[in-house]
């Protein structure tokens, strides 16, 4: 059996240079060989059965009357354990040091033995019976102590005669023992035959071939090859070696001698690979058919014969690779006759080297291997015959011929292998191994065997797990005879297809059966088989990764597809949730089975992410493999709690009984369903885990409070264990919150946790069991935590980008934010009234609910801020949330007029409330709002006298209280006038504002006394009773309007005048209406004053402005008796001009004329045809909002009135003799 070759660029001597010249190149072709299989016996195979051990977490499948410990299994190959290695080989390679030490190994398929061999050891077993292990001593190693000591080439010794075979061990530099048998390995191994290679300088061995039980071929580093004869003498064995080279033919003649035709010399260099190939002579006549050896020198495969010793043929693989450099041979295997598989080795291009370390070790980076070497079957044929080789031209296509010495060789096919050794690699020469009669190539490196198939694009690759403490040793194809008892399927009976094949893989840990089924490896369809395999893979991950005695590694191949990839990992994940007999193991204990699941999940996705492969995962791929595991992991604490609350002796679970009802809506359509309900649920349906919790939530309607504990827990622990497993496994899924669509936060389970927020609300808030134990009142704040997360959640989610695309999810959002808004300060508020607070605050402050925070913390005591209980709380969350909790707390004090409270907490030496006090009200201003009333008192006290100012004189006007709007009136023109002094200058604008609202106060107060002069007679009760004082008012008053009979305009002074004796602030508009509508016999200049509030009134529309005139006209003309005025009998025009001077009109005129300003603005000069029109009804509302429709009526009838009365004056000659009168005496006056 062939052992490994040195390298000849890194092992034991100088390389030579190669003999033989350089040729044309071309590059390595990625598609499989052409040539049809030739297959060899056919290996009888029994189906596997697989099955999933969810407590020793590795599985198993039957094999004969025994189990089998499976390590890797697609369906193509599966990898079981086969046996172990024996105890004196595993205490060498334990502690082995591969990069320094040499180790070789084989499994010998005829002898049955296994075999491993250090430069120092060689150990043989049985390799089914590993409880004897055979010792023996290796030929000495290289003298040359520059390079590492090396392992012995080696041969196992067939025999006939006894159990235990024979060994040959050829040393580097040419020294072999040879022991008849090993079972002198027992005793130390010291009864062996010794013999010596002669090798030239610098020469050396490179490999040791069995031919035959007698013959053995050992090749050296100068192209030379030796015969080694085992012969037999007096019942002893001997070995004898010489050169390899042709014996004389008996009988030859000396002329035969001359004039024969020279055999073929070969091309001398290193031999780095022979094969044995079948023989191409007749048999017949007791002439033995001749065989061929066939070796691997340099690049160039030489074909020999081994019976003459000649050479038959050479070609160079280098015309079939093409342009490469540094192209080393490896090694060879002989598919057929004259069909060869040559691995060869190139250093790729700098393209082909990133390509390949990005696929094989994801990339480089900190101490990243560097690929060096990168590896490709060729398959040649032989041509038929020598005169048809024609000159190899064109690059050595498929198809091609190489012309060589003695014939040429066609060229079948060249196939990338998706594998590269690395600088880091331990040193360790490829082998080939065929299955199959070549349908297969499996080829052995340090740490991975790849496997190549001939007639599809099938590869695939074992890996071991530690390859710094681990190697594959040795490969070996079992025969017929010695695999396992197998069927063949009826299938492949029928098509008469390939079956599998069993091959063995030593490593320095265990020996391993590889079974590789052929029929379906040539079946292999690229289109589908790569989906198919990353599903195998992942499920390889889950099933058999997780196993610590499993030396193999599972990595994704080359180039993943990504599609592929999450196609593969969902389907997997929904297989784990619905329980696959094919990946989990039927078990009754449905906790381990639970347990089990789990760890597929977590095997998965720690498997992608170990092969960097989660960023060629969608977001969307990557959040369904987190929810099936939270959905997994949330059945599990269900499954713990009920079976908690059955242990704990209750008889009945209403959780049971959710879940039949659920199972009788949604009926399970299961093949392995069963008669239990409940155990089918967790089994196959953890999916639906979501749409159980409405049927959960039913129970506790229709049964009360008693579900509540087991219920109300139930549907808290679906939804704790769930976000909880999220939320803390965000990173290893490389979730990007929000989740889309998350199952914890539908509307129906939205829905249903509200519902049992507002049952246990009710329960805990009954009178009744105000002193009771109450499940609901222990539930409360899971079920409130619960209700929020999930409604945050979904506002999250609505509020994402990729909800945006969807119809009605703006519209959703809002009223879901609405609706949140509402409820979240009632819950909070529940929970503080249930003792609770603590919860309130961490959920308030989790949600960033500041306002509610601020409401929970100002429940008790306030004032002064010391007493407050929850002091210290609040400045914690003031140092930790700063302003935004602080200006909530600044606005429920300023609300709740509490504004003393901040205003205690500045002055108690904390000014950054002064701060957020201004920062409050900038905010407040900035929506729209107002909040002058208390702000102006910073103000001042900071010394900005002009927003003071306009604070003041903006709050002034929605005064109700005449004494506070004089105040802030006084206050806002002093903090102006000290504005004006600091600055320099004066803002008349506002200056005039202030003195007209002074004006308009004084007005007020005037009215005010008026009224109590009035009602200064009453006595005793009626002077305290405010109707009596408002009747004596109207009594002494309103003579005129009780005369005329003025109901409607009656009741309104009563309102005017009440409001005035309670000190209340009027409108201008109704000012206006009390100055016009009381007697005003001793204070006719009342209307002046009228007209001149409206007339610089900003806040009456305009409309009811101009009404107000007219009233007010109306009453100056009505104000006096113009007939006997006009009445001129006996009288003179002095008499008649003093009339006119002594009336309202007059003295109305006297006042608004002399002010051009006043008298052009539109209403304050009207004549009696101007003021005729009445209001209509809807303005008299909007006059007097909410007085009562018959009192609006009668306004409108006293309005006719009153306009009526002033139309049957006729006063257009009076009106303008009065005011000419009024100018000429103005003008007097002026000139005087």
């Amino acid at each position: 059996m062939a052992s490994p070759a040195p390298r000849k660029t890194h092992r034991y001597a100088t390389p030579r240079q190669s003999l033989t010249p350089p040729r044309q190149r071309r590059m390595v072709s990625a598609r499989p060989a052409g040539t049809p299989s030739r297959r060899t016996e056919d290996i009888a195979v029994v189906q596997d059965v697989m099955e999933v051990d969810d407590v020793q977490m590795y599985n198993e499948r039957i094999l004969g009357s025994g189990r089998e410990t499976l390590y890797a299994r697609t369906d193509e190959i599966s990898v079981a354990f086969h046996a172990a290695l024996p105890f004196e080989v595993r205490r060498e390679l334990k502690g082995a040091d591969f990069y320094s030490q040499s180790w070789t190994g084989a499994v010998d398929a005829i002898t049955g033995y296994a075999l491993a061999a250090s430069s120092n050891t060689c150990f043989v077993w049985h390799h089914t019976k590993p409880t004897t292990c055979y010792i023996l001593p290796c030929p000495p190693s290289s003298q040359d102590y520059a390079q590492p000591p090396s392992a012995p080439f080696h041969a196992l010794v067939p025999s006939r005669s006894r159990s235990e075979p024979g060994l040959v061990l050829l040393s580097v530099r040419g020294d072999i023992r040879f022991w008849d048998s090993i079972t002198s390995g027992l005793a130390g191994g010291g009864s062996f035959e010794s013999i010596n290679l002669e090798l030239g300088e610098g020469e050396y061995t490179s490999g040791l071939l069995r031919v035959d039980g007698q013959i053995y071929i050992a090749s050296t580093s100068h192209g030379r090859l030796f015969r080694l004869t085992l012969t037999s003498q007096s019942g002893r064995h001997t070995l004898s070696a010489r050169l390899f080279a042709p014996p004389p033919a008996p009988g030859l003649s000396l002329a035969r001698l001359l004039w024969s035709t020279p055999a073929p010399q070969p091309t001398l260099g290193n031999i780095s690979a022979l094969a044995l190939g079948f023989g191409s002579g007749e048999v017949g006549r007791g002439v033995v058919a001749d065989k061929e050896l066939w070796t691997l020198s340099e690049t160039r495969v030489q074909r020999w014969s081994l019976n003459k010793e000649v050479l038959l043929g050479e070609v160079d693989v280098r015309e079939a690779v093409g342009h490469v450099e540094d192209l080393e041979g490896v090694d060879l295997g002989v598919e057929s006759d004259g069909t060869l598989v040559v691995l060869v080795s190139y250093a790729g291009s700098e393209q082909e080297t990133a390509a390949m370390a990005l696929d094989q070790y994801g990339g480089f980076g900190m101490g990243a291997p560097v690929p060096r070497r990168i590896y490709a079957l060729v398959r040649l044929s032989a041509s038929t015959k020598r005169g048809e080789v024609a000159k190899f031209e064109g690059g050595g296509r498929d198809g091609g011929v190489i012309e060589g010495i003695g014939g040429g060789m066609k060229i079948d096919g060249v196939t990338g292998v998706l594998y590269a050794t690395t600088a880091a690699s331990a040193p360790l020469h490829p082998r080939l191994t065929l299955l199959g009669g070549g349908a297969v190539v499996a080829i052995r490196f340090v740490d991975v065997v790849v496997f190549c198939a001939r007639d599809s694009p099938y590869q695939d690759r074992l890996t071991l797990k530690a390859p710094n403490t681990d190697q594959i040793l040795g490969l070996c194809v079992l025969t017929t005879f010695q695999s396992p008892m197998h069927s063949f399927s009826a299938e492949q009976e029928q098509e008469g297809g390939p079956g599998p094949e069993d091959m063995l893989i030593l490593t320095a840990g265990v020996l391993m059966r590889a079974r590789v089924d052929l029929g379906r490896v040539k079946s292999f369809d690229e289109a589908t088989g790569r989906a198919i395999l990353i599903r195998a893979l992942l499920t390889q991950a889950i099933l058999y990764g997780s196993n610590p005695d499993n030396p193999l590694h599972f990595s994704f191949p080359p180039e993943v597809d990504a599609e592929a990839l999450m196609t593969g990992a969902e389907g997997l994940s929904r297989a784990v949730l619905e329980s696959d007999p094919e990946i989990i193991r039927p078990n009754h204990d449905l906790t381990s089975q639970l347990t089990s699941r789990k760890d597929r999940l977590s095997w998965l996705i720690r498997f992608i992410n170990d092969n960097a492969a989660l960023s060629k995962m969608s977001q969307r791929s990557r959040q369904r493999l987190a929810t099936d595991a939270e959905k997994l992991y949330a059945c599990h604490q269900l499954w713990l709690k009920m079976n908690e609350h059955l242990d704990a002796g209750a008889s009945h679970s209403l959780v049971t009984d959710a879940i039949h009802a659920f199972t009788a809506a949604h009926p399970l359509l299961h093949p392995s369903a069963s008669h239990d309900v409940v155990r089918d649920f967790f089994r196959y349906r953890v999916a639906e885990i979501g749409r159980l919790i409405p049927f959960m939530v039913e129970r506790v309607e229709r049964t009360g409070e008693g579900a509540m504990r087991e219920v109300g827990g139930a549907v808290v622990t679906i939804l704790q264990a769930a976000l909880s497993y999220r939320a803390y496994n965000l990173a290893v899924y490389g979730i990007e919150l929000p989740m889309i669509k998350p199952w914890t936060s539908r509307p129906s389970a939205i829905d249903g946790v509200l519902k049992l927020v507002d049952a246990a609300t009710r329960f805990a808030l009954d009178p009744s069991k105000a002193n009771t134990k109450s499940a609901s009142r222990e539930l409360l704040p899971e079920l409130a935590t619960m209700f929020f997360a999930c409604m945050q959640e979904r506002l999250d989610w609505l509020d994402s980008p990729i909800a945006a695309d969807e119809p009605g999810s703006e519209r959703d959002h809002i009223e879901l934010k609405e609706r949140f808004d509402q409820l979240r300060p009632e819950i909070l508020e529940t929970l503080r009234l249930t003792s609770y607070l603590p919860n309130a605050l961490t959920l308030a402050a989790s949600h960033a609910d500041f306002r509610s925070l601020a409401a929970l913390l100002h429940q008790d005591t306030v004032y002064p801020p010391s007493s407050n209980p929850h002091a210290r709380t609040i400045e914690e969350y003031v140092d930790r949330f700063g302003g935004m909790f602080a200006r909530e707390v600044v606005r429920w004090c300023m609300v709740h007029g509490e504004a003393r409270v901040v205003f205690a907490m500045e002055e108690s030496g904390r000014g950054e409330w002064g701060r957020y006090m201004d920062e409050y009200w900038a905010e407040e201003e900035g929506e729209g709002g107002r909040c002058d009333a208390v702000a102006w008192l910073r103000d001042l006290g900071q010394g900005r006298w002009s927003v003071a100012g306009t604070r003041l004189f903006r709050e002034a006007k929605g005064a109700g209280d005449v004494g506070v709007k004089h105040f802030m009136l006084s206050v806002g023109k002093l903090a102006h006038l000290a504005q004006m002094q600091e600055a320099g200058d004066a803002d008349d604008a506002v200056l005039d504002a202030f003195h007209d609202s002074l004006d308009f106060i004084s007005v007020q107060e005037k009215i005010l006394q008026e009224f109590r002069e009035a009602v200064s007679s009453l006595r005793g009760k009626q002077k305290q009773s405010l109707d009596a004082q408002v009747e004596a008012v109207i009594k002494v008053k309103g003579t005129r309007l009780k005369g005329d009979r003025r109901h409607g305009l009656l009741g309104i002074m009563k309102i005017f005048v009440r409001q005035v004796l309670q000190g209340k602030t009027l409108s201008l508009e109704d000012a206006a209406d009390v100055l016009t509508l009381q007697d005003n016999a001793e204070s006719v200049e009342n209307y002046a004053t009228a007209l001149h509030l409206l007339a610089h009134a900003e806040d009456i529309p305009d409309a009811r402005r101009q009404s107000s005139f007219k009233r007010v006209w109306c009453r100056i003309y009505n104000h006096d008796d113009w007939d006997s005025i006009r009445e001129t009998a006996n009288i003179t025009d002095a008499q008649l001009t003093s009339r006119f001077r002594a009336t309202a009109l007059y003295t109305t005129f006297n006042v608004i004329l002399p002010s051009p300003q006043l008298s052009q603005i539109p209403g304050v000069d009207l004549d009696p045809k101007e003021c005729l029109s009445v209001p209509l009804m809807p303005e008299i509302k909007s006059r007097f909002p909410g007085i009562q429709e018959d009192m609006v009526g009668d306004l409108a009838r006293d309005y006719r009135a009153e306009s009526s009365g002033v139309e049957g004056l006729r006063l257009e000659d009076v009106y303008h003799r009065v005011r000419e009168l009024v100018m000429l005496d103005l003008g007097y006056a002026r000139e005087g």
